[in-house]
């Protein structure tokens, strides 16, 4: 008997479209003669739709012209699964097997959805409630895998309610711990949302007024000349592989939302050619941080690499990486020999095993 696979996409985030064309790969790829699949977007506003419209009007987000029937995700566990409202006035459900969130950002990728999905018993593709909020703060990541000595760049954070205000004492401690360039990030937001490349002294309050935008805590950073490694993860609380190693070579000076979706202006190069011990040094590192935020499923975790001294650092991991036609995560993964259809398959089979009473007895 087939499994139904309910994909969620759209949400709440400045990463509604790419979560868009994330989901049309993903049904793209998922055996349907395993699984019937059941789609949930979610608009701009928050707005639940069972939609049953043609597939292909997800991914250009074109399916909002016409959502289908407004639901909810029960978080009653007796319901295991959608409820749905009907136009009579009367309400049906629509039982689920398995979610598969391919949401990114905010409300999806930062444990808040993952904790509707924990109240509703239902299995669910991807990392946990905390590991899922751990990962998404950027300040947060970076004192965990300080904590777990895997090394991180060099920079501290600010309260945009408080340091932020005293313009005047942040530049002066960029000044004496960093001197610039620096990189100004928010500390929770997907896809370099909010991310500039500061150069002088006189552009950093638009850029903390950028970030402020998006989160309330900021992340400095020291700016380096630097070569972007990604590594994708895979497994469970017991065992997880790492995929080769890719690279993004990119034209420009900031690897941000417009030049990662908008315009082509990066090259993706898979393996990346850097040395063997590099590369299993990067995969080590990558699954030591997997398990150091208790990851579970997937996850694609991001390196620096300094052109001066070869140093490896880690950036940061993202816990529902993209499933676009330009996303590292299936790439890595369909050069080491596991297709897009497999791939899936795996993701969805391991949501099962996240309890841990199998492994007590």
């Amino acid at each position: 008997m087939k499994k139904t696979v309910c994909i969620i996409f759209g949400g709440r985030s400045s990463e509604h479209e790419v979560s868009c064309m994330s989901a049309a790969n993903i049904i793209s790829y998922i055996d349907k003669e395993q699984y019937h699949i059941v789609t949930v977007g979610i608009s701009k506003e928050g707005h639940w739709f069972l939609y049953d419209g043609d597939w292909d009007r997800i991914r250009d987000a074109s399916w909002i012209q016409h959502p289908g029937k407004a639901c909810i995700l029960s978080p009653d566990p007796k319901y295991h699964g959608l409820l749905v409202f009907n136009k009579n006035g009367d309400m049906s459900v629509t039982h689920v097997d398995v979610i598969f969130p391919a949401l990114h950002g905010k409300n999806g990728e930062d444990g808040t959805i993952q904790g509707l999905f924990e109240l509703s018993d239902i299995p669910y593709v991807g990392c946990g409630v905390l590991s899922s909020s751990a990962c998404m703060d950027k300040v947060t990541t970076k004192k965990l895998l300080s904590e777990a000595q895997i090394p991180v760049t060099d920079g501290f954070d600010i309260d945009c309610y408080q340091e932020a205000r005293d313009l005047a004492a942040v530049q002066e401690k960029i000044q004496r711990e960093l001197g610039y360039p620096v990189v100004i990030k928010p500390s929770n937001a997907g896809s370099s949302v909010g991310i500039t490349l500061v150069k002088e002294e006189k552009d950093l309050a638009a850029a903390l007024k950028l970030a402020a935008e998006n989160d309330r805590r900021i992340l400095i950073e020291r700016g380096m000349d630097i070569r972007e490694l990604e590594c994708a993860v895979l497994g469970d609380y017991r065992k997880a592989q790492a995929a080769c190693v890719g690279e993004i070579v990119k034209k420009t000076e900031m690897y941000d939302y417009d030049t990662k979706y908008v315009t082509d202006t990066t090259e993706l190069v898979i393996p990346a050619q850097i040395s063997k011990e590099q590369a299993e040094q990067i995969r080590a590192m990558a699954i030591k941080a997997f398990q150091t935020l208790d990851c579970f499923g997937l996850a694609r975790v991001d390196f620096f690499m300094d052109k001066k001294t070869g140093q490896i650092l880690l950036n940061e991991i993202n816990t529902l990486p993209g499933f676009t036609n330009i996303s590292m995560y299936p790439m890595l993964w369909e050069k080491c020999g596991v297709a897009n259809k497999e791939l899936i398959t795996q993701l969805i089979e391991l949501s099962s095993k996240r309890s841990g009473s199998e492994a007590i007895g």
